[in-house]
């Protein structure tokens, strides 16, 4: 082994970046239990998956590469994590294809809607992977790397719903893998550069404008990532506060009925005016009247409309015991 703490890293990182035997089984076995753990809507198997999966390697690999300037390990690294990611898709899609389609589970279902967070998690994960490989010290830290910005349970994720025909499913998942690659990547970058990985002696130092070339395309690609998912956030975060409002108005104004309750409320969108549809029991039913007092009482959608209240109303026969 290199004696040099910087060498010795850079040979982890190879040999972490190989499509080889371990690499191909590694992966094979962590997208079975992956699969099996989002059919069956367990997370701790899931959990189980993301230990043993080996993706991050060629992602280290590459970010490595460009702060190196070594294109023969970039080529090198590509290739196992196109090959592996192939490898972990089509795994799922056969999995999908021969498992009982009982629906999108919830462990499903948490892993088809990438998120601004989502991004900073997998930033900061790459970093300090990248510092844990680079600093002895923290080896174990990558375990828990693997925890926090999993790449095979997503991937798998998206061949099984790409299997069972849910396309907008899987472009969520597939667009997930997405987010994680290129921010682990981009932070591991900087991380290793930070930590001295500049380029060997026979290539010459990589200075700060040369890595930044290098980095061009993930540096736009993960920019536009940011703008894309902050709107995102934003509209999400409006469309949750105006669906609690909505639910909040609701409830105040059953307050003054007792004997009604709200079962369930649905929001809908008709001709660029937003829909509210609340399911209520009572033995009663509202009057025009009071529908449109409750209708001023709720918040404006966040287009800016005022939201139509439509309210199905279901029968409830109070009996009062006899005396």
């Amino acid at each position: 082994m290199p004696s040099d703490p910087v060498q010795a890293g850079r040979e982890a990182i190879r040999q972490g970046a190989a499509f080889d035997r371990p690499f191909v089984l590694s992966n094979l076995a962590a997208t079975a239990i992956g699969c099996a753990g989002l059919i069956g809507d367990s997370s701790a198997t899931i959990i189980g998956a993301m230990l043993i999966a080996t993706l991050m390697g060629p992602i280290l690999g590459v970010g490595l590469a460009l702060v190196d300037a070594d294109n023969r390990l970039l080529r090198r690294s590509l290739t196992a994590l196109v090959g592996g990611a192939l490898l972990v898709l089509a795994t799922g899609v056969a999995v999908g294809s021969i498992a009982p389609d009982t629906g999108p589970t919830a462990e499903m279902l948490a892993r088809t809607s990438p998120r601004l967070l989502d991004l900073i998690v997998a930033l900061a994960s790459g970093a300090i992977c990248a510092y844990a490989v680079a600093s002895p010290r923290l080896s174990a830290a990558i375990v828990g790397v693997s925890i926090a910005v999993a790449l095979v349970p997503p991937l798998a994720n998206a061949g099984i719903l790409a299997a069972r025909g849910q396309w907008g499913l899987a472009q969520g998942a597939a667009l997930l893998v997405f987010v994680n690659v290129v921010a682990i990547q981009v932070g591991a970058s900087v991380s290793l550069w930070l930590c001295g990985y500049r380029g060997s002696s026979r290539q010459g130092r990589a200075g700060p404008v040369a890595v930044l070339r290098r980095e061009a395309v993930s540096l736009a690609v993960l920019i536009g990532l940011v703008a894309t998912l902050g709107v995102h956030g934003v509209r999400l975060t409006a469309e949750q506060r105006y669906e609690t409002g909505v639910r909040q108005a609701l409830q105040e104004a059953l307050a003054g009925r007792p004997d009604a309750r709200l079962n369930e409320v649905a929001f809908a969108s008709e001709g660029g005016r937003a829909v509210v549809t609340a399911v209520v029991r009572s033995p009663a039913r509202f009057t025009p009247a009071e529908l449109g007092a409750i209708g001023q009482r709720l918040p404006r959608a966040p287009n800016g409309s005022a939201p139509q209240l439509r309210v199905r109303h279901v029968d409830v026969e109070v009996v009062a015991e006899g005396r």
